[in-house]
């Protein structure tokens, strides 16, 4: 998003309450610390303003912003002036800093317990007033703090010290969720372990500084995490995804570890262990019993090795340790370790197989929606739909999403599956509003499709032949996908946005773009993916917090997905979430079902569609 936008609320407060004092030139350094905020500066250039403002405000003290990082008092900026051991990057533990405990008040230092040493080191100032730097969303982030050579007025703070304080404060904010994005960039949520963009960026590393690629990859897929998702829940397959990557990452051998899609891990290993070698205490570690919530859980584990070749990139190197990893998945006795050799594609008939029959699935009548319902927070009302595909096979039955979706987007077979979805929605949205039953679906975007040069024609065919009003049709593009390509993913939005077509930018937070980016895209609502939800355990959401407010200050609604229990969802309505979507307001169903679901909100006047 547009910076400016994002704080035009805060730039319109400013304007109104720095309009009476345009004679002493205080809106001019107030307006200067707003456009540091609106532009992104950096943190000290944005917090060196507000300090040199501050020392003048009271009359050539010196200020200082500490920022409390990692249980310390940071000096994040300090005025002129400032001694030695106020200056950045000094940090001082909370319980020795006695202006810590002022909030909000002014004492003299040579008359204050815990102040002698610091009365000393002040160079002539003799008062001290601090108070603490609370952001929007309730957290102390740290104080700001002034030394006086006098006592101050009788207006103590000030009012704008206290303007001053709100807006460190909201420097603070912006920087932290800045680096929070970034580490969400890099990095896997669940597990804490790198993701697969930084393992590409690793690998790239290793070849500009000349050094020899890692002999091997090590593949491990935990099967059993999706098992237990399936029946204990995502909290619970979560929980085992973390133990795991905690038990992996405590072996010397794990090196370099990335999450990547799914349960899989891929592990560039340190030391000089042969690869089988690291692959058998990787199985030990992970042959243990987990003990989550109450339950003792087996994860039956399948690991691929292989070694690197000249030329190859991480997508070969990947498919050949997948390749290793399914055929250890087929041996009868279990989690085994398999080292990748030129036969193992025809020891593998598994994926194979499923590559096979998933070839035309869709003209087959495999393929099959199912409507997961999104409701309104506060009243739960129903707002719409998302369309989640799914693949019933033949002799096979239900085929786990999380099975044929990477797959599909593996071998481009998305993109045949992504059109036959678009047609298949709008034909099934077209006779809900023909019903009266006008609901809004989403239909999920991939970044081939995105990319495919036929893909506003498959949307504007789709709407053409079912006859549906665009506005019900919303598709929902995940922020990786539009990352790819954010000029040519803006150019279409764009063009099919003049259709009438809706966009939902989804899983957002994941991947490496932010609110800045909205900025270039033509967006209606955001989908926040569910892992901000772990904030909760904490009793405090405060990025959840932040991300709703400056979207609301967009004009963009907000979805919250994987929503399970009351208690989220009494969360949901204080943090002023727009809808939600997971399992506590609905699970997908077929057509049918999600039809009588609409049809009796509508009848009990509980529906907004």
């Amino acid at each position: 998003m547009r910076p400016e936008r994002q704080y035009a609320a805060d730039w319109s407060r400013a304007r109104r309450e720095t309009t009476p004092r345009r004679a002493a030139g205080e809106s001019c350094e107030l307006w200067g610390i707003y456009r540091s905020l609106a532009t992104r500066a950096p943190l000290e250039d944005t917090l060196g303003r507000i300090v040199q403002v501050a020392a003048e405000a009271a009359g050539g003290a010196v200020a200082a912003v500490f920022g409390l990082r990692q249980d310390m008092l940071a000096v994040l900026a300090a005025s002129g002036g400032a001694p030695p051991w106020l200056r950045p990057p000094a940090a001082i533990v909370p319980a020795a800093a006695p202006w810590w405990k002022l909030r909000g008040r002014a004492v003299e230092m040579t008359g204050e317990a815990g102040w002698a040493v610091y009365a000393g080191m002040a160079g002539g100032m003799r008062w001290c007033w601090s108070d603490r730097l609370q952001t929007a969303a309730g957290e102390i982030v740290g104080c700001l703090t002034v030394f006086l050579s006098q006592a101050p007025g009788e207006e103590s703070p000030s009012r704008e010290m206290e303007e001053l304080k709100e807006l460190a404060a909201l420097a603070i904010e912006q920087a932290n969720l800045v680096e929070d994005l970034r580490f969400r960039a890099e990095h896997d949520l669940v597990t804490g372990l790198w993701n697969r963009r930084r393992l590409e960026e690793e690998m790239h590393q290793l070849q500009r500084a000349g050094g020899a690629a890692p002999a091997a990859l090590v593949l491990v897929s935990l099967d059993g995490a999706r098992r237990v998702r399936e029946i204990l829940g995502e909290e619970t397959g979560d929980a085992l995804l973390r133990e795991a990557a905690g038990r992996l990452m405590r072996l010397p051998e794990a090196g370099f570890a990335a999450r990547l899609s799914g349960d899989e891990v891929a592990i560039l290993p340190d030391g000089g262990a042969a690869p089988q070698e690291i692959g058998a205490r990787l199985l030990e570690a992970l042959d243990a019993p987990f003990r989550l919530d109450g339950n003792e859980i087996y994860a039956q584990a399948a690991i691929g090795v292989a070694g690197a070749e000249t030329g190859e990139n991480l997508t070969q190197w990947l498919r050949r340790a997948r390749a290793a990893a399914a055929a250890a998945r087929a041996r009868r006795n279990g989690g085994r370790c398999v080292v990748f050799d030129p036969t193992i594609a025809l020891q593998a008939p598994e994926r194979l197989e499923m590559e096979r029959r998933l070839r035309g699935a869709a003209g087959r009548g495999e393929l099959l929606l199912f409507y997961q319902p999104q409701v309104k927070v506060p009243g739960r009302a129903l707002a719409g739909y998302e369309a989640l595909m799914r693949w019933a096979s033949p002799g096979v039955g239900m085929v786990s999403p999380g099975a044929f979706i990477p797959l599909a987007e593996e071998t481009g077979l998305v993109v045949e599956m992504g059109r036959w979805a678009l047609g298949e929605a709008c034909r099934q949205a077209r006779l809900w509003e023909q019903e009266g039953l006008p609901a809004r679906v989403g239909v999920n975007v991939s970044a081939l499709q995105l990319a495919d040069a036929g893909f506003m024609e498959d949307v504007e065919r789709a709407l053409f032949e079912s006859g549906l009003t665009p506005r019900l049709l919303e598709l929902e593009i995940t922020e990786s996908a539009v990352m790819e390509n954010r000029r040519l993913a803006a150019e279409r939005m764009e063009a099919l946005r003049r259709l009438g077509v809706e966009f939902a930018l989804d899983d957002f937070g994941t991947g490496s773009s932010s609110l800045a980016y909205l900025k270039d895209l033509p967006v209606d609502r955001l989908k926040v993916d569910r892992c901000f939800l772990s904030e909760l355990e904490r009793g405090r959401a405060p990025l959840l917090e932040s991300i709703i407010r400056m979207a609301h200050q967009l004009g963009l609604p907000v979805i919250v997905e994987g929503v399970e229990t009351e208690g989220q969802w009494a969360a949901m309505e204080r943090l002023g979430a727009d809808e939600v979507q997971g399992y506590l307001t609905g699970m997908p169903m077929p057509a049918g079902d999600a039809e009588a679901r609409a049809r009796a909100e509508a009848r009990a006047g509980q529906s907004d569609i």
